[in-house]
C-alpha cells in the first residue's frame, strides 16, 4: 500500500525541481542576452598595452632605423608594406610623432589587411582595435572621416570572422551618419548606402532596411547624386586646436644632424652585412653617443626655451616637442627599432617611462595655464574635451606610461556632461566597461 503523503511529497519535489530548472533557464537567457548586448558594443577585448606588445625580433632594423636617419614615417610604412615587414610598419605607426590621426588610422587598416593576408588574425584585429580607439577619441578627424573609418574597420573585422566587433563598428558609423550635423546629405547617404550593404552581408536585415530607407529619403529630399560634393561640411574647431611652431635651436639641429648621419652609417653597414656579422663596437658606441648627446642637448634647449618663452603658444610648442622626443627615446628603450641602440636606456626603462610621464604632466600643466585664459565657459570645456581625449588616447596606446586614467576619465565625463547639456555636442565619447575591458564609443545625446 502506497501512502498518499509520499506521492504528494514526490510531486512537490518534482514541481520544485521543474520550477528551479525554468528559473535557471531564464537566468541563463538573461545573462547570455546581456553578454551579447555588452559584447555587441564593446567586443571581447581585454586591454593590453600596445607599446609593450612590440615583437622586436620581427622588426627589420635596416628599415625601421631610417626613421632616425631622416626618412618620413609615411615612406617607412609604405616600404614596410611593400617588403611585408609588417611589425616594422606597425611599430612605426604606433610611435610616430608625424602622422595625423587619419593617417594613423588609414595605415593601421592597411597593415591589418596585410596581417590578415599573412594569416595572422590576432595582429590584424589588434590593428583594427587601435584604429577604432584613435577614430573615437580623435579631435582632428572630421565626422565623415570617422564614419568612413568605422566602415573600413568593420569590413576588416567582418573578413576576419569577428561579427560582434564588426557590427559594433558599423553601429558607430550609423551613429555618426544619423546624428552628425556636419555631414553633407550626399555623404550621409553614401555612408548609409554602404552600411546597408554591410549590415545585409552580416544578416542584420532589419538594420540594413532601416539604412536603405534613410538613404532613399535623403536622395528624395536632396535630389543630388553622392558625387555632387567633395569632402564634408566644415566642422567647428576647438579654440585649443592650432598649429604650434616647433622650437628650433642651432645646438639641437647640429646634434640631430649627427644622429642622422651615424644612424645612416649603421643602416648601410647592416644592409651590407651577413646575419652572422657583428656590428663593430666602435660604430655601436658612435650611434649610442650621438643619441645621448642629442638627448642632453634637447633637454637643455627645451628647459631654456620653456623658461624664456614669450607666449603660451610657444610654450606649448616646446612642451609638445619635448614629449615627441621622449616618445622616440621610449621606443629606443623598448628596442622598438629592432636594434639595441642605447643599452643604458634599455636597462633603465622605468626611468625613461618616468621622464615621459613627467613631460606629459608638464604639458598638461601648460594646457591648463592656456585654457584658464579663456573667458567663455563653453570654450574652456571644448578645449579640455580635446586635451583629455588626446591624453587618454596616448595612455591607451601605451605612449603615456602610468597615465592617470581614472582621473582623466572622470574629468572627461564631467566636461562631456556640461557640453551635452549646453547643446554643444552632437556626438560624445561614451565609456563602456571598466578596468582592462574599457572601450570607447561615440554616442548621441538622448
Amino acid at each position: 500500500m502506497v501512502r498518499r503523503g509520499s506521492i504528494t511529497g514526490r510531486r512537490t519535489c518534482v514541481s520544485w525541481a521543474i520550477l528551479g530548472f525554468l528559473v535557471l533557464l531564464i537566468l541563463v537567457g538573461l545573462v547570455s542576452g546581456g553578454a551579447y548586448l555588452y559584447l555587441r558594443f564593446t567586443g571581447p577585448m581585454r586591454y593590453s598595452n600596445p607599446a609593450k606588445q612590440l615583437r622586436t625580433d620581427q622588426i627589420e632594423p635596416t628599415l625601421a632605423l631610417v626613421s632616425l636617419a631622416g626618412v618620413n614615417d609615411l615612406d617607412v610604412v609604405s616600404r614596410a608594406l611593400e617588403d611585408e615587414q609588417l611589425e616594422t610598419g606597425y611599430a612605426t605607426i604606433l610611435f610616430s610623432t608625424e602622422l595625423s590621426s587619419g593617417e594613423r588610422v588609414g595605415n593601421l587598416l592597411l597593415v591589418s589587411q596585410a596581417y590578415a593576408a599573412a594569416g595572422n588574425g590576432d595582429r590584424a584585429q589588434l590593428c583594427c582595435r587601435l584604429a577604432n580607439l584613435i577614430t573615437t577619441l580623435s579631435s582632428t578627424m572630421s565626422d565623415y572621416a570617422k564614419a568612413s573609418a568605422y566602415l573600413g574597420i568593420g569590413d576588416g573585422l567582418a573578413r576576419l570572422g569577428n561579427k560582434i566587433e564588426a557590427l559594433s563598428n558599423y553601429d558607430q558609423a550609423y551613429v555618426v551618419a544619423v546624428n552628425s550635423p556636419h555631414l553633407k546629405d550626399p555623404h550621409r547617404a553614401d555612408v548609409l548606402e554602404k552600411l546597408a550593404e554591410a549590415y545585409s552581408a552580416l544578416g542584420e536585415m532589419e538594420k540594413a532596411s532601416e539604412c536603405s530607407d534613410l538613404q532613399a529619403e535623403l536622395r528624395y529630399v536632396t535630389g543630388e547624386p553622392k558625387e555632387a560634393s567633395e569632402g564634408s561640411a566644415e566642422q567647428p574647431v576647438s579654440p585649443f586646436v592650432m598649429e604650434i611652431p616647433e622650437p628650433t635651436a642651432a645646438m639641437v639641429a647640429s646634434y640631430e644632424q649627427k644622429r642622422m648621419e651615424t644612424v645612416l652609417e649603421l643602416v648601410e653597414f647592416l644592409e651590407g652585412a651577413s646575419e652572422k656579422t657583428t656590428v663593430p663596437e666602435e660604430l655601436r658606441t658612435e650611434v649610442a653617443q650621438a643619441l645621448v648627446n642629442e638627448d642632453n642637448a634637447r633637454r637643455a634647449a627645451y628647459d631654456e626655451q620653456l623658461a624664456g618663452a614669450s607666449s603660451m603658444v610657444l610654450k606649448m610648442g616646446v612642451a609638445e616637442a619635448g614629449v615627441d622626443w621622449l616618445t622616440v627615446k621610449y621606443r629606443i628603450a623598448l628596442d622598438g627599432y629592432g636594434f639595441r641602440l642605447v643599452p643604458a636606456w634599455s636597462d633603465d626603462l622605468a626611468g625613461i617611462e618616468a621622464e615621459l610621464n613627467a613631460a606629459y604632466g608638464e604639458l598638461h600643466r601648460i594646457y591648463d595655464e592656456q585654457i584658464s585664459t579663456f573667458s567663455d565657459d563653453t570654450a574652456v570645456d571644448r578645449a579640455w574635451h580635446d586635451v583629455l581625449r588626446f591624453e587618454i588616447e596616448r595612455g591607451r596606446l601605451g605612449l603615456y606610461p602610468d597615465y592617470p586614467e581614472e582621473e582623466l576619465l572622470s574629468q572627461l565625463t564631467q566636461v562631456t556632461e556640461r557640453l551635452v547639456a549646453s547643446g554643444d555636442l552632437a556626438l560624445f565619447v561614451d565609456v563602456v566597461g571598466k578596468d582592462d575591458t574599457l572601450v570607447f564609443r561615440l554616442a548621441a545625446p538622448d
